[in-house]
């Protein structure tokens, strides 16, 4: 009897611990004078919800990002110099294909935003399939670098969304598939 309670109680903590935060950040992006609390919260299938917690309300958007389980895959928060929320997402361990996203979030138009889209990647056995990818959303303007070329500019025309409308756009979509 001993042994099937400790074995459920073991599953049991590692359930509640898979959802507990993965990375946490503030900041006062709605400029309202009290820093909201961004976190990242992981999910047994792959993805991070992000939450926004104020004083006032909570909000959920769930599978915002990819989250891995092994090391060089975990999502994570930060704070960008202006005091942005970055949200970065990672294959950095495993296959051939290591990829690094970061979206950022500001707060516009009375909403909370992606408003910067970055990607970076390369081919662990093809040096020369690799690049980076930098748009700022508000602008729809950017710098597309493919393998050791110089950055080039380019144009998006679909703009900060929403991120209760953001989907979980993989890798290879988004502003970065001219690649």
């Amino acid at each position: 009897m001993r042994i099937p309670l400790l074995a459920a109680i073991s599953l049991l903590s590692a359930t509640l611990a898979w959802a507990e935060p993965v990375s946490e950040v503030s900041s006062d992006l709605d400029g309202d004078g009290s820093a909201e609390i961004f976190r990242l919260t992981g999910q047994e299938d792959g993805d991070a919800d992000l939450v926004i917690d104020t004083d006032r309300w909570q909000l959920i958007i769930k599978d915002f990002v990819w989250h891995g389980a092994g090391f060089g895959q975990e999502a994570s928060l930060a704070l960008a110099p202006n005091g942005s929320v970055q949200v970065m997402s990672m294959n950095e361990s495993i296959g051939r294909n290591r990829w690094r996203l970061t979206l950022t979030i500001a707060y516009r138009d009375q909403a909370y935003r992606v408003a910067g889209y970055t990607f970076t990647w390369y081919d662990t056995l093809d040096l020369e399939n690799s690049g980076n990818c930098d748009v700022n959303l508000l602008s729809g303007k950017g710098l597309l670098a493919l393998g050791d070329k110089d950055p080039e500019p380019i144009r998006v025309t679909w703009g900060a969304v929403k991120i209760t409308d953001w989907t979980h756009v993989p890798v290879w979509e988004g502003p970065c598939e001219q690649r």
